[in-house]
């Protein structure tokens, strides 16, 4: 089975999944655990950019972004085509796990077919124990 994880080192599942910029997905079969393919991907949230990398204009312009997202009705925020998109990417693969994701996001995945699973730790141990519930 294929599985999604949110990592930045790829050793750990250890990033939101609004922050990601890239999905790994594994062929998880019989306990052994094979990264197949990389997926990029924008990051869902606009401002996952870190504060100290940012001109002064890129963090006036990601302050103004918050500003309006915070302000936006609910199906602003749930930018449906981003995660249509990334459903997409993810082709076969209908599990992800990340450390965390938002309500909105998570049952438009679920809607789109895809199982999401919220559990931090190492990808070999994590991924194993999950293939065990599918």
């Amino acid at each position: 089975m294929l599985i999604a994880v949110t990592s930045t080192d790829g050793i750990t599942i250890n990033q939101h999944f609004g922050k990601a910029e890239r999905f790994l997905i594994y062929e998880v079969s019989d306990g052994d655990l094979r990264l197949v393919r990389e997926l990029a991907s924008p990051s869902y949230c606009n401002w996952s950019a870190s504060m100290h990398e940012m001109t002064p204009e890129q963090f006036t312009a990601t302050v103004q972004k918050m500003k309006d997202c915070a302000e936006a009705p609910p199906d602003h925020r749930l930018m449906p085509d981003k995660l249509s998109a990334i459903a997409a990417g993810l082709g076969d693969c209908r599990v992800v796990v990340t450390v965390m994701i938002g309500d909105a996001p998570r049952e438009e995945l679920e809607r789109l077919g895809i199982d999401l699973l919220t559990i931090p730790g190492a990808v070999a141990e994590v991924l194993k124990e999950v293939a065990k519930l599918y």
